[in-house]
């Protein structure tokens, strides 16, 4: 594959993550606004942290889509690597920004960090569907010519 596509690819998955990372912050930031019956509120630039943050996460785990496209590395390796990297990255911000309620004690905690990664490998899991069906459509395609 050429490095051009490479980097064309990069860019749209990256862009991808970053626009579902906020889709998601917006949502969960709704959710909890209707919870807290609008009591929701950051200060210190806390919602400019959490943009940002939500931007990290999608370089996260849009950046490294590039391994998907190398012939050399299995699928099941470059699918480790990618969510290693992606769920670290989030991890990482998620810790500098409030995203995991430590104040709210360990099950509060271990919760969101089980449901961020099921969330995770849901989306991940339609990626890969998605892709699966497009290489068979594809190939099929490909057969009947």
């Amino acid at each position: 594959m050429k490095s051009s596509t490479i980097v064309i690819d990069i860019v749209k998955s990256t862009v991808i993550s970053i626009l579902m990372s906020t889709f998601i912050f917006v949502i969960v930031g709704v959710i909890f606004d209707q919870i807290g019956k609008g009591t929701f509120t950051t200060s210190n630039y806390g919602f400019t942290k959490m943009v940002l943050a939500c931007v990290f996460t999608g370089l996260g785990f849009g950046v490294p889509t590039f391994l998907y496209s190398m012939e050399n590395i299995p699928m099941f390796l470059a699918s480790i690597i990618h969510l290693g990297i992606g769920f670290t990255v989030y991890f990482f911000v998620a810790s500098q920004v409030g995203w995991i309620p430590k104040q709210a004690g360990t099950v509060a905690s271990v919760c969101t960090i089980v449901g961020v990664i099921v969330v995770g490998l849901i989306i991940w899991g339609c990626f890969l569907k998605y892709n699966k069906n497009l290489a068979d459509r594809m190939n099929k395609a490909l057969e009947q010519r």
